[in-house]
C-alpha cells in the first residue's frame, strides 16, 4: 500500500469541494504516469498548500474502475482547466483542517514521511469515512459558430455585425490558445482584458464610449470593466455591467466577491461578469443583492449549452452571450 499527496487546485482555484462532493482525486492529463500509479487500498492526503490537510482517503474501485483518463466530459472544462486523470476516493474528512509539515508543492507525489503517514492512519481510524457521492453531471451538448451567431442575430445583434463576431470569434480563441500553450504566467490580466475581453465586448455592439477601463469605485478600488447605458461622462451615468478580469492562471473562485463588492455602488447593474479572457461566469443580481452561485458559464473554446459542473442548474454559452450584449 502507497500513500499520497494530491493538491486541489491553487489560489483562486479550489477543487477540494468536489473532490469530496464526488469521491474522487484528479489532476492535469500531464500528472497520468503517476495518477495511474495509484491503486486500490492506497491512501490519498488532500492538502492545503504545504501546511494543512483537508482530508485522507482510500483509493477504491467502483463497478470494477478504479482510476482513467479522458472520458469524463466534465472534468475535460473544469472553468478552463483540463483536469481528466481521475481516481476514485472515499474520503475521511476532519471537522478542521490538520496543520503539518512536510508536504510539497508538487501536485500528485508519493509520501514516505512518517509522521505524515501516522496522521492519515489517525484521520482514517477516527474520522467515518463519507458514503454519500453525488454522481458525475450528465453531458452537456456542444454549440456551433453558426448556432451562436443565429440566437445572437435573434436576441438583438445587427445582421451586419455577425461576420464581424465571427472574425472576433476566431481571433480571440487563436490568442488564447497562444496565450495557454506558453506559461500562463507569462500573460497578465491587463493583456487578457486588452485583447480577448474588450474585442468581444466591441464585436457585441458595446460602444467604446459606454465601455470604462479600471472604473473607479469609491470606497472598494477600481472594477476592470463596466459597461454603460449611455456614453460615459460622469460618475451619474448608469452602469450595466461589471466585468472582474483574472489572468489565465487564475481561477475565478474568488473573484466573483470582488465584483460583488463594486457592483453595490451601481443600483442599475443587474449582471456582474469574471473572466480570465476566455472563460467567463455570470452572476445576476437577485433583489438587492448578487447571487453566490453563477447563473451561466461560457468558455470561448469550448461551447456548451449548459455549464458542464452544474448544468442541471447553470445555464451555458448562449445565456452569456446574451447578458453581455448591450
Amino acid at each position: 500500500m502507497s500513500t499520497w499527496q494530491i493538491a486541489a487546485g491553487s489560489y483562486g482555484r479550489d477543487y477540494s469541494d468536489r473532490f469530496l462532493k464526488h469521491g474522487m482525486a484528479f489532476a492535469g492529463g500531464e500528472f497520468w504516469a503517476s495518477m495511474k500509479e495509484v491503486a486500490p487500498g492506497d491512501r490519498v492526503i488532500l492538502k492545503s498548500g504545504i501546511s494543512q490537510i483537508i482530508a485522507v482517503g482510500e483509493v477504491v474501485a467502483r463497478n470494477g474502475v478504479h482510476c482513467g483518463k479522458e472520458n469524463k466530459e466534465w472534468l475535460s472544462d473544469f472553468d478552463g482547466w483540463d483536469l481528466n486523470a481521475w481516481c476514485y476516493v472515499d474520503w475521511h474528512k476532519p471537522d478542521e483542517h490538520i496543520p503539518t509539515t512536510g508536504l510539497t508543492r508538487s501536485t500528485i507525489q508519493r509520501v514516505n514521511q512518517e509522521h505524515l503517514l501516522k496522521i492519515a492512519d489517525n484521520i482514517i481510524e477516527t474520522v467515518p469515512k463519507r458514503l454519500d457521492y453525488a454522481p458525475d453531471p450528465r453531458p452537456t451538448t456542444s454549440i456551433g459558430d453558426g448556432v451562436l451567431i443565429e440566437k445572437l442575430i435573434d436576441l438583438g445583434l445587427p445582421v451586419g455585425a455577425s461576420e464581424e463576431m465571427n472574425h472576433a470569434l476566431g481571433r480571440i480563441r487563436l490568442l488564447a490558445k497562444f496565450y495557454t500553450h506558453r506559461d500562463l504566467g507569462l500573460t497578465n490580466e491587463h493583456e487578457a482584458r486588452t485583447f480577448l475581453v474588450v474585442p468581444l465586448l466591441l464585436a457585441l455592439g458595446w460602444a467604446e464610449q459606454r465601455i470604462r477601463i479600471e472604473l473607479p469605485v469609491p470606497g472598494v478600488g477600481r472594477a476592470d470593466v463596466g459597461c454603460f447605458k449611455k456614453p460615459f461622462r460622469g460618475s451619474d451615468d448608469k452602469c450595466m455591467l461589471l466585468i472582474e478580469t483574472k489572468n489565465l492562471g487564475q481561477g475565478l473562485d474568488y473573484a466573483p466577491t470582488q465584483a460583488r463588492q463594486y457592483a453595490v455602488h451601481f443600483p442599475e447593474c443587474g449582471t456582474v461578469l469574471v473572466t480570465n479572457g476566455y472563460c467567463y461566469k455570470a452572476y445576476r443580481r437577485e433583489e438587492n443583492a448578487f447571487a453566490t452561485d453563477p447563473c451561466a458559464y461560457l468558455n470561448l473554446l469550448d461551447l456548451r449549452d449548459r455549464y458542464p459542473l452544474d448544468p442541471d442548474r447553470v445555464g451555458g454559452a448562449l445565456d452569456v452571450l446574451e447578458l453581455l450584449l448591450p
